[in-house]
């Protein structure tokens, strides 16, 4: 959540980050970024609002999942990349129960300001991407925290989408990664897990990449080439930082605040990604 510095600083529970890591983003080369979370009501409607207005001020960026009026939140984001039109949409199953009792009226008053998993709203923004781009990425928060298998409401959910011919579903929330799978064409990546944490738990601390290619072909396109690629989350007191799974070593390792003490962790690590990612269809890079 970035809502502008006038709210401070803010860690667990009720987050707000500097307006600054809006550039750092852009540098790092990111074009698209998803803002419906659990945690974007955390400091009420008004934060909320001003966080989508920062975004909007972004040029060759795309932000979708918080709104600022009716209007935006029927305004489809969309990009177009060497002849071929994304459109990328963004929600969450809901906001933390907490937040949700402080600011229940808000959020029923101004539904529009947050993305939020209702199949009737969800059909109309995949019918109106439909008219305007040829491939739909969708941004799911789902799932269950800290659990590696899925949720009904992710299979529920997977399903629809698959059904009303999204492309592509990028799941986050769990901070575990979770299968990949295809249904129909639609290609359903249920959790990469985390990227940049500090969380506590051993599993936090292993996260995916997935890259793939859009191929068009006169007028089909195609999903294909899909590689992942297993991340390490390292820290300690002096750095908080990213190594893929297959440079990772046994001395990093005794570095990390939480992996130190896990005995013959990066091969443990390697065998839960066989395990997890099992689909023939995507090449493992470790």
């Amino acid at each position: 959540m970035i809502a502008g510095n006038q709210y401070g600083i803010k860690g667990y529970p009720n987050f707000n980050s500097p307006e600054a890591l809006i550039e750092d983003l852009k540098d790092t080369g990111f074009n698209m970024v998803s803002g419906a979370t659990n945690h974007s009501m955390d400091l009420g409607k008004d934060a909320l609002i001003s966080s989508a207005q920062l975004w909007k001020k972004q040029s060759n960026i795309l932000f979708s999942g918080l709104y600022d009026s009716q209007e935006d939140r029927q305004t489809i984001r969309v990009i177009e990349k060497n002849g071929i039109r994304f459109s990328f949409l963004s929600y969450t199953f809901g906001v933390n129960e907490a937040t949700k009792r402080q600011y229940r009226n808000q959020l029923q008053t101004y539904p529009y300001i947050l993305g939020q998993l209702d199949k009737e709203q969800i059909k109309e923004d995949v019918e109106k991407a439909k008219e305007q781009s040829d491939v739909i990425i969708v941004a799911c928060h789902w799932g269950k925290e800290d659990v590696s298998q899925i949720s009904d409401l992710q299979k529920e959910y997977a399903q629809y989408f698959a059904d009303l011919g999204v492309d592509v579903v990028i799941g986050n929330h769990p901070h575990q990664i979770q299968p990949i799978e295809k249904i129909n064409h639609t290609l359903v990546i249920y959790s990469l897990g985390n990227f940049l944490s500090t969380m506590k738990d051993v599993y936090n601390q292993l996260e995916g990449m997935v890259c793939f290619d859009f191929v068009k072909k006169e007028d089909e396109i195609s999903i294909e080439n899909i590689q992942y690629v297993p991340l390490v989350n390292h820290y300690n007191d002096n750095v908080v930082t990213i190594y893929s799974l297959k440079e990772y070593t046994s001395t990093l390792a005794s570095q990390h605040s939480i992996l130190k003490d896990q005995a013959d962790i990066i091969k443990e690590f390697k065998n839960y990604v066989k395990q997890m990612i099992s689909n023939d269809d995507i090449d493992i890079e470790m």
